[in-house]
């Protein structure tokens, strides 16, 4: 299953439903943490530093059109299309995380998504 170290750097703009804190906000780890039996749903988590950002204090990332704007464009680092990232929107408020922000993920995002992983994988295999 998916799951990537990242170092990304994405920033909130305040203008979410549940902060107003704007600032910039380390992603360091993307996950596929659940899957479904047809692999065309997901949930995909981006783990942030909750040093740097702090559910209780900052409140939830989730909503923030800025960050979510950012994060895609991290993703697309990764070699993500632009029909895969957009595929990628928030889950519902229920299911973020004090360390992660929870996201749906469609069938286009998942194909590129095992695809990606197994060439890194493989890459990583190679140069060990």
């Amino acid at each position: 299953m998916f799951d990537q170290t990242v170092n990304f750097r994405t920033q909130t703009s305040g203008g979410g439903l549940w902060s107003t804190t704007s600032k910039s906000v380390t992603v360091n780890r993307v996950r596929l943490a659940y899957l479904n039996d047809d692999s065309d749903f997901g949930e995909l988590r981006a783990y942030f530093d909750t040093r740097e950002w702090n559910t209780d204090n900052d409140g939830l990332i989730y909503t923030d059109r800025a960050w979510m704007s950012s994060f895609l464009s991290c993703m697309a680092t990764m070699g993500f299309s632009v029909q895969a990232l957009a595929d990628i929107d928030y889950s519902e408020a229920g299911m973020q995380g004090d360390a992660y922000v929870s996201m749906d993920v469609g069938a286009d995002f998942i194909r590129e998504c095992e695809a990606l992983y197994r060439f890194t994988i493989n890459k990583e295999a190679v140069n060990t």
